[in-house]
């Protein structure tokens, strides 16, 4: 849930010294995770018990981190492979690999600050990577998604400066896959005018422009596209080279082409910030209210507000806990319509079949104007998705030795909405879920 650069920026974190080897500082470490949980396809609630499988979990992440101090220049890479294998022999598992890298290089001069990033990701089930808003839940389709950015600093005097933010992003899943999602390109610029009050804190005035372009595999609705516009203001504050505090808040306007035709108009907000409540505590909170472009049938877009709290608290020297609630309230534009449009292949419309006028014997494709893929949901046409998650996490660490961590922890969600779906002559809420789990971790390495 936290913005791209800040999520990114997270990647590069480290909480102690690494290995001086030559001129690098080296961070190597690897965690081994146990996760037992009670619903590994985040299957309906509403279907029968013995359809929702549970399963434990096996992960192994080794973790490289380069970092090259060169003056006050920095070159930082990171690399981290994540195997992954369910104890369940109830399905096939063809992908037990993901992989992501991250880049990035920073020159601060007397005048310009130029920084440049490159965020990778080969996975499957890693779908807030594709999906920042939550839509999509869980997946087995291998997808690839990168990010590409930079930022150029123009200094205009002791406090103030304009910085252009270029950005591309593109998600491509493969579609060898029955099951393949849909893929986009989005392309993003934005340009700040700033203004520091403090060493460590900017407030900036933004305008940002984004288009995007979906890749659908099935061109049931035609393909979709939008153009948005972005104006407001921002506050940004760092710590030992670490974001804080974050605001993102303006006023955003999205005109799609295609699909349902439904626009966004309204506030477009993203926050972070980390508190130093004592000595021994931290808080940390973080809000989203964003319209993102939406995978979901004939919608365009859906409105994603989420609020999450962190509390980590130090007992001692080597043992904290942690604790975190979180919640998404996710609307959508456009009620739900299954019919035929003039982008629709006749053949996506064939129930009811019937017998062809030449030869009674034979069936032939009869249609009833609505697409046969999508008749399952005929009780909710007509009806705007909303869908509502509820999210708590609670754990505890320990510092067994300077290389070596323990963390055991329990999360639990419960996700609602208000479609209805006909599944095996039943009706059922296909979003509604409920998972539970059991997490054990072990962290061995430099961090």
């Amino acid at each position: 849930m936290l913005s791209g650069g800040v999520a990114r920026g997270q990647a590069f974190r480290t909480t102690g010294e690494g290995l001086n080897v030559g001129h690098f500082l080296l961070y190597p470490s690897v965690d081994f995770e146990y996760t037992d949980s009670d619903n590994v396809f985040y299957s309906s609630q509403d279907l029968p018990e013995d359809q929702i499988i549970k399963s434990g979990m096996t992960v192994v992440r080794p973790r490289i981190l380069m970092d090259l101090p060169i003056g006050g220049n920095r070159i930082r890479w990171v690399y981290s492979p994540l195997y992954r294998d369910y104890t369940s022999k109830s399905f096939v598992q063809t992908q037990r690999f993901s992989h992501y890298f991250d880049f990035e290089a920073l020159h601060t001069g007397p005048v310009v600050t130029v920084r440049g990033g490159y965020h990778l990701v080969l996975g499957t089930e890693e779908l807030r990577e594709v999906d920042r808003g939550g839509e999509l839940v869980f997946g087995t389709t291998p997808f690839k998604a990168y990010v590409t950015e930079a930022e150029v600093t123009l200094s205009m005097g002791a406090r103030n400066g304009i910085s252009v933010l270029p950005l591309y992003n593109a998600v491509a899943f493969d579609d060898s896959t029955p099951n393949s999602l849909i893929g986009y390109r989005r392309r993003q610029i934005e340009i700040r005018f700033q203004h520091a009050v403090s060493l460590t804190s900017q407030v900036f005035a933004f305008y940002s422009h984004e288009d995007s372009q979906q890749d659908r595999e099935q061109v049931l609705f035609g393909n979709v596209s939008y153009d948005a516009r972005t104006a407001g203001l921002g506050l940004r504050r760092t710590l030992n080279r670490e974001v804080v505090a974050f605001l993102h808040a303006g006023y955003k306007e999205m005109d799609f082409k295609g699909g349902s035709n439904s626009n966004f108009r309204g506030p477009a907000v993203d926050a972070n910030a980390t508190w130093q409540v004592s000595d021994v505590t931290v808080l940390a909170l973080s809000g989203v209210h964003q319209a993102f472009q939406s995978f979901y049938i004939n919608n365009n877009y859906y409105l994603d507000t989420e609020v999450r709290f962190r509390l980590t608290h130090q007992v001692g020297r080597n043992v904290f806990w942690d604790t975190s609630i979180g919640f998404l309230n996710n609307r959508y534009a456009d009620p739900l319509d299954i019919s035929v449009t003039a982008e629709t292949p006749p053949g996506q419309d064939c129930e009811p079949m019937i017998p062809d006028p030449g030869d009674p014997s034979q069936l032939i494709c009869g249609g009833d104007g609505r697409i046969d893929i999508y008749e399952s949901l005929q009780p909710s046409v007509g009806r705007r998705r909303h869908d509502r998650l509820y999210r708590a996490e609670v754990g505890a660490g320990w510092q067994l030795s300077p290389l070596l961590r323990l963390f055991i922890g329990y999360n639990s969600e419960r996700r609602r909405s208000n479609v209805e779906q006909i599944v095996s002559g039943q009706t059922v809420d296909p979003f509604a879920y409920s998972v539970n789990r059991i997490l054990f971790r072990l962290e061995a390495g430099w961090q």
